[in-house]
This record gives structure tokens, sequence and C-alpha cells, in this order.
């Protein structure tokens, strides 16, 4: 998450159940090859949301603050930083220079 803020890159977690036994009091113990078997499913719908969600966001790119997070991370005035450091940096700052 915060690799992702400095690189100002929005993202989003995708979680999938795996059984329910531990929490839900109506549900019966699981067996490992249930479990498994859910994985396995659970793999298969990610990568399918997966492919959705990168298709919608390339017809329709988000709008979101993450994405000028370091506008005011860099306190110092950037032409006074060495040129060095601003090599360094231009990858993520580029559009503040």
């Amino acid at each position: 998450a915060k690799l992702a803020r400095e690189a100002e890159i929005a993202y989003a977690t995708l979680a999938l159940a795996t059984d329910y036994d531990c929490w839900h009091p109506d549900h019966d113990s699981v067996t490992v090859e249930m479990v498994i078997g859910n994985l396995q499913k659970n793999a298969v719908n990610a990568q399918l949301v997966i492919r959705d969600v990168v298709r919608r966001l390339t017809e329709t790119p988000p709008v979101s603050e993450a994405h000028s997070a370091l506008k005011y991370a860099v306190l110092t005035p950037l032409d006074m930083a060495p040129v060095a450091t601003k090599d360094k940096l231009k990858l993520l700052l580029e559009k503040y220079m």
C-alpha cells in the first residue's frame, strides 16, 4: 500500500473466501478438498474479475486522489535538489518538476 501510494497508483483489494466454517454457525466443518476446490474456483473467478476490471479501467480511467499523492510530499524545492537526486526521483516526480 505504501509503495502504491508513493507511485501514485490507486488500488483495490479483491478477497475471495474459501470456507465459512470458522465463523458462520450454519456451516459445517469443511475438508481440505473443499478448501482446495474453492481456491481453484476463486483463482478462475479472480482472473475473470481482473480481466473485466482492466478492460473497464482502460475504457474509462478513474480519477483518484492517489494519482496526485506526491504533489505536496516533497518539501524541498525541486530546483534546489541535486541533479543526481532529481534523476533518481524523475520517474515518480517528473510531472511536478
